[in-house]
């Protein structure tokens, strides 16, 4: 689907069928939804002038596809965000207003997740402070990036970088050889 194409009413299907198909978000091209919409206008205009039955039978069927496209990729950024807040993975093939909409989605899960295991673990907040703390180590070798304790996003790091990230992060690290503490000055 990364070509230039013309949006009909079967490049809109097989947009449908390829979302169907496979469990992650398909490849769109990023004005996608934005010529389907001035795709529609130009059907609707003709229905209406040559007050063709079949062009607006044709609309509600694009309609609603575009609907049932628009539906499954939402589920699928919703999947792809509660495994991103537990991993770090970013998912592939998001528009440009798709990412906007994950990027809130995340925020709040990880807002969410926080407060929940804060109560859950019964942590309050001057413990919280002290998991924040940071060191000062440097990488003995290449590190992708990671969510850390803080569920911020982290790296990815190379050997010899030298950073400060939450102490609790750093010393695992430290303890699997893969970094080393810089001592303070």
């Amino acid at each position: 689907m990364a070509e230039e194409e013309t949006i009909t009413f079967e490049y809109i299907r097989e947009i449908q069928r390829e979302e169907q198909k496979i469990h992650s978000l398909s490849k769109i091209p990023e004005d996608f939804f934005d010529k389907v919409k001035v795709y529609l206008r130009h059907k609707e205009h003709l229905s209406k002038r040559k007050k063709d039955v079949d062009a607006s039978m044709e609309m509600r069927n694009i309609r609603r596809i575009i609907e049932d496209i628009f539906n499954r990729r939402e589920t699928k950024i919703m999947e792809q965000a509660i495994i991103s807040v537990r991993t770090g993975i970013i998912p592939e093939n998001l528009t440009e207003l798709e990412k906007e909409f994950f990027e809130a989605v995340i925020d709040f899960l990880k807002r969410q997740r926080e407060i929940t295991i804060n109560r859950l673990f019964g942590i309050d907040n001057k413990k919280k402070d002290e998991e924040a703390e940071e060191q000062e180590i440097e990488f003995l070798e290449d590190a992708e990036d990671f969510i850390g304790i803080d569920l911020k996003k982290y790296g990815p790091y190379h050997k010899g970088d030298i950073v400060f990230i939450p102490k609790e992060n750093a010393q695992l690290f430290i303890k699997t050889g893969k970094a080393k503490e810089i001592e303070g000055e």
